[in-house]
């Protein structure tokens, strides 16, 4: 709870700010008053919370409250004790602590009958202070105090014959080894996890997601890779490693993405009407060949996502340079390149080094002229690389293609799984939609070759532009040729690959439930025509709730009698079941709207194995004695628990 800690042997509230317990009738007007200063909305929450609780409630049940033992540890609810107080000695069963010298007096009088008698006349301040310190008080005592004011509001003592700054300290080192454990026993699991994910279980097309990564063929492609998915994911890094000689050296990559950056701006200011025909931009569009083109390509994108687009497109040409650099093949995922492919490369290649030539000499120094040509020649380079790509007959398999290699690489996530069609789909629309914005950049570049090459041939330029094909013949025979299904070899080409998974993602994400997919009548909900009675759903989701109960209390921590407690009685972390929403349209894989409970509460995370290695028993029960350098499990116990969680999920 955000505004209380329950302490559970005391059955008492403690605000978590002012560090005082509150009874169940002061809660309202605790929280109403200063520092909090909540709205009754907010206090109603926190009332209904407390309703659960076995509270201490009347006068009488406080004062039968048993005392605090003077040894104990600080209540760590109630915040750091105080010092320098002073316990009464007069008798031993007197309990009384004070802070200052008025009270202490006033208590020697009132209770034990002794009246403290200074001598008239002038005394250093502290002289008869330290005379009864002496006499009737021991110092030095670290105390507390439950309630501000009322019954069972007077200091206790607490840490009696302990330090407690050096019981501080040996309380952040059990903290810091809990932590430690905790944190290798997540990254095993972690690890676990991913070699779960990494596994392709031959299950049918229907067991997503192994169905989508069959289909994407990632693992099959990169099966000798298994072990270097950071060295794959170097390979689309957007970050530069500029060492000058180095093998690994980025100074020409740096060159080619400026150039394609440039590149993607030309390209766009001439895919609109205007530059070409709307016919050009229906035909670019095209999906498949016999089918009539619905709607014209437009580059405009938001700006947000534009930019990752653009990212898309440059992590492909730093795969394209780093991967085919590489001086053996066997160290780079097993595309193929074309002649037409190598030999593309090579210009854009020579055409950066020359870029790089001119930067690192001294004189003489070129014109501004000629870099500005080699800024061209190598955006020409990019895009007639780019076009080879796109323009590729696989012969024996779609990853030959080096384009196809490229996304399997990029479908590897930063935590080295694999990407969900939810969230790769997106992805594959910046390829297809950067690879149409090169198509009509190439075919508005090709048609001014040719016009100029027959202007040089003695021809005008009126007669050059009517004898020339025209934008729309242009790229018609590229369309048909590479780009849409229906003529002879369609399917060996990486962008009907990539049409085609994408349109396969797009559908597995349409059979997930969508904003406005659910409606209501009464107690009943309706979805996709078939109609379920909410009061059923609620029982089912008790009876879950009861078995997962039995799975944590009875199997993991071996507690019976937890029926008629509540989670905070047996401290566990508490949810706030109000604030947490679900996302029907999120469609990404192991989805679920209690992944959040891990950022709203962060102590849940880790909180079972926490439970287990601060509890002998536990501990004793689940983990191996002789378990010195790290922790390992009883295997055998691990094994029983594991099937009682399989019979829970089925």
């Amino acid at each position: 709870m955000e505004y209380f800690n329950y302490i559970n042997n005391l059955r008492l509230l403690c605000c978590r700010t002012c560090k005082y317990i509150v009874t169940r009738q002061r809660i309202q007007a605790h929280l109403r008053g200063k520092p909090h200063g909540l709205v009754k909305k907010e206090i109603d929450k926190v009332k209904l919370w407390a309703e659960a609780l076995d509270l201490v409630e009347s006068d009488e049940e406080i004062l039968a409250l048993p005392p605090i033992p003077d040894t104990s540890q600080p209540i760590e609810a109630l915040g750091k004790p105080k010092s320098r107080g002073f316990r009464c000695t007069f008798t031993t069963h007197c309990r009384t602590v004070s802070a200052n010298s008025r009270r202490r007096n006033e208590h020697l009088w009132k209770v034990h009958g002794v009246e403290l008698d200074p001598k008239p006349g002038p005394r250093k301040a502290g002289a008869a202070e330290a005379d009864a310190g002496l006499t009737y008080w021991r110092g030095g005592v670290f105390y507390q105090q439950l309630f501000a004011k009322g019954p069972r509001s007077e200091y206790f003592e607490v840490a009696r014959g302990h330090d407690p700054e050096s019981l501080d300290a040996e309380q952040v080192r059990a903290e810091l080894a809990v932590q430690q454990a905790t944190q290798a026993f997540q990254a095993k699991s972690k690890e676990a996890r991913k070699k779960e994910m990494e596994v392709i279980e031959e299950m049918g097309d229907l067991a997503a997601p192994n169905s989508w990564l069959r289909r994407l063929g990632s693992t099959a492609h990169l099966k000798d890779f298994s072990d270097k998915k950071q060295f794959l994911k170097g390979l689309i890094s957007l970050k530069y490693d500029l060492k000058v000689d180095d093998p690994k050296d980025d100074s020409e990559l740096l060159h080619i993405h400026a150039a394609v950056r440039r590149l993607i701006r030309k390209a766009s200011g001439v895919a609109r009407p205007g530059a070409v025909s709307w016919n050009v931009l229906f035909e670019v569009n095209r999906k498949e060949l016999h089918k009539e083109r619905s709607t014209p390509f437009h580059f405009r994108f938001k700006r947000q996502t534009r930019k990752k687009y653009i990212a898309v497109c440059l992590q492909f040409f730093a795969y394209a340079v780093r991967a085919i650099s590489c001086e053996n093949v066997a160290d780079r995922p097993p595309f193929k390149l074309t002649e037409a492919q190598t030999a593309a490369f090579d210009v854009m290649m020579d055409y950066a080094a020359e870029l790089i030539d001119i930067k690192t000499e001294i004189e003489p120094l070129p014109t501004s002229s000629r870099i500005n040509e080699l800024h061209e020649l190598l955006e020409n380079a990019a895009l007639a690389f780019y076009i080879s790509v796109l323009d590729h007959f696989t012969k024996t398999t779609e990853y030959d293609s080096i384009l196809v290699s490229f996304l399997t690489v990029l479908s590897i996530r930063d935590d080295k799984t694999w990407e969900n069609y939810a969230n790769f789909t997106p992805k594959l629309s910046a390829i297809m939609a950067i690879s149409r914005v090169f198509l009509v950049k190439h075919t508005v570049d090709k048609r001014a070759l040719y016009i100029k090459q027959r202007v040089e041939q003695g021809q005008t330029r009126q007669e050059a532009e009517e004898k020339s094909p025209d934008h729309f013949e242009i790229m018609s025979d590229m369309t048909r040729r590479f780009l849409v299904g229906g003529a002879e070899g369609w399917d060996t080409t990486p962008t009907q690959f990539i049409i085609r998974l994408r349109n396969y993602g797009k559908a597995a994400s349409g059979q997930q439930a969508m904003p406005g997919s659910v409606s209501w009548d009464n107690e009943d909900a309706t979805y996709k025509g078939i109609r379920i009675n909410v009061f059923g759903v609620q029982s089912m989701l008790q009876a879950a709730s009861r078995r997962a109960e039995t799975l944590l209390y009875k199997h993991l921590l071996f507690c019976e009698e937890y029926k008629d407690q509540s989670t905070i009685e047996l401290g566990l972390p508490q949810v706030l079941w109000d604030d947490l929403i679900d996302n029907a349209a999120d469609a990404s894989i192991g989805h679920s709207f209690v992944d959040n409970l891990f950022q709203q509460i962060p102590e849940s995370s880790g909180w079972a194995f926490r439970k287990i290695w601060t509890n002998g028993a536990l501990q004793k029960a689940w983990i191996q004695a002789d378990a010195e350098a790290e922790f390992k499990l009883l295997e055998k116990k691990a094994w029983h628990y594991g099937n009682h969680v399989e019979e829970f999920l089925e």
